[in-house]
């Protein structure tokens, strides 16, 4: 993918990339484009079935390290590698996407978010030469942060097209047709959730942030701009008292280059950027079990 297909598709991620070297960013674009490129089997294809099919010959591919697949030979060709167990697991994540989406328990909603996001996370210290395992347990808490957000952000677009992916088990009952005509019962409800669902994005944020200081320092920085950038999404939702019908919660360039200059001053002059503060919560890895990189206790 190029710097300018980067631009186009993941404003938050152009952005953090500025400060990465420009080797670091050719590899981040690379696999941006990678990981792009399997949600659009799922999202572009003509009929679900025929997404399935091609997400299904991608694993198999992916398992088999076949380099006649396209998406399997991009992969293989970035440097430094990326493990492949974790791509697997994000093509199983975009597989549920493939059918009607109705997450029922926060546990699955943790696991579909650990596979589309969390894998995200492992690709990137794979980038970065990260290895220390305790690194990986906090890059997939911000990975599951990110998507946590988005998934807020998101609610109603994604109930226009029949997915519902606030868990089952916190409302009573809750359908796509609901959110996209809810009745006062159905707002209160889904407000609520997404408040929890944030304040969970929350703790996570700060775990995924307080692992940054593993990473080499240029990618450090970087990484932290654009957690805080995303992160700002979720407050610009929260200042909005949840109401997830308003219209789609985005940051502005403005907030952007604030954010960034915050960053920019905190890793000058605070430790906390650059020295390991504390340990990784397990229970945050809660119904993961043995995927790659989880904190399994």
């Amino acid at each position: 993918m190029s710097k300018q297909q980067l631009k186009k598709y993941g404003t938050t991620f152009h952005f953090a990339s500025h400060f990465l070297s420009a080797a670091q960013m050719q590899s981040a674009a690379e696999l941006y484009g990678i990981c792009r490129e399997i949600d659009d089997l799922a999202d572009a294809a003509s009929d679900a079935s025929q997404a399935r099919t091609q997400l299904l010959i991608l694993r198999q591919a992916l398992v088999d390290r076949d380099h006649e697949h396209p998406i399997v030979a991009k992969a293989l060709a970035i440097q430094p590698s990326i493990g492949f167990d974790a791509l697997i697991e994000l093509t199983d994540g975009v597989l549920l996407d493939t059918q009607k989406v109705a997450i029922q328990s926060e546990a699955e909603l943790l696991r579909y978010c650990y596979q589309v996001a969390g894998t995200v996370g492992l690709l990137m210290c794979d980038l970065f030469g990260v290895k220390d395992p305790v690194a990986r347990h906090h890059a997939i808490d911000l990975g599951v942060a990110m998507q946590l957000t988005n998934i807020c952000r998101d609610v109603y677009e994604d109930a226009l097209n029949g997915r519902v992916y606030l868990p089952g088990d916190l409302f009573e009952s809750i359908t796509a047709e609901k959110i996209v005509s809810p009745d006062v019962s159905t707002t209160e409800s889904v407000t609520q959730v997404v408040g929890y669902l944030l304040s969970e994005a929350e703790i996570r944020y700060e775990s995924g942030i307080s692992g940054l200081c593993f990473l080499p320092t240029q990618a450090r920085l970087a990484i932290y701009v654009a957690a805080l950038v995303y992160r700002e999404i979720g407050l610009v939702i929260a200042d909005r008292r949840f109401d997830i019908w308003v219209g789609r919660a985005f940051t502005t360039k403005t907030q952007k280059c604030l954010i960034a200059l915050r960053c920019v001053v905190t890793f000058l002059f605070s430790k906390k950027a650059h020295q390991y503060q504390g340990f990784h919560d397990a229970e945050l890895h809660r119904g993961l079990n043995h995927r790659p990189g989880v904190h399994w206790a």
